[in-house]
């Protein structure tokens, strides 16, 4: 059960990390080169106009199973490898729980910062966009709004990256 739990927590990390790394470096940049200027009608590919919107939507649902997942088993696996409890994980100290501490902290922060990219201000930008393609006036806020949903989405990958190299240390000992 302990190798299984271990498997989906890697598997879940590698598809989350992966998914949105691959979004931020590979999709986003191609898609770009295909938007047209504002005010100005697509060219002759046919892209769908909400493309990004479309399979940030697919991803979300991806990255929260994953990270079900990866919460879940990391409950499981502490107590389970480590025999950390929930009142071991506030009182003892030493190099692996205050590390756990630090990964746990930052994993709430990127949880938090999910919720406000993915349920809020990313959902609020994209009914804006799509009432902008009926023909509705854009308001004075929307760069704004799409300006924090890309520094929001670009904070949470370097968390997650910082998540990975926190987590190789916890159980690798720091670099010397």
């Amino acid at each position: 059960m302990y190798q299984a739990a271990v498997f989906i927590h890697l598997a879940s990390a590698i598809i989350w990390v992966g998914g949105s790394l691959f979004l931020a470096l590979v999709l986003i940049p191609v898609l770009r080169r295909f938007a047209p200027p504002p005010g100005q009608q697509p060219s002759e590919v046919a892209l769908p106009p909400d493309l990004l919107g479309i399979i940030a939507r697919r991803f979300r649902l991806i990255s929260w199973i994953c990270i079900a997942l990866l919460v879940a088993t990391g409950l499981y696996i502490v107590p389970t490898r480590y025999g950390i409890g929930f009142a071991d994980f506030f009182s003892l100290g030493g190099h692996f729980v205050g590390t756990l501490q630090v990964k746990v902290g930052l994993v709430a922060i990127v949880i938090w910062l999910s919720v406000i990219h993915d349920f809020i201000i990313g959902p609020m930008t994209s009914r804006l966009l799509d009432d902008m393609r009926a023909g509705a006036d854009p308001p004075g806020y929307l760069p704004l709004l799409r300006r924090c949903v890309i520094w929001i989405a670009r904070i949470n990958v370097l968390l997650m990256i910082l998540i990975v190299i926190v987590a190789v240390t916890m159980t690798r000992g720091t670099p010397v």
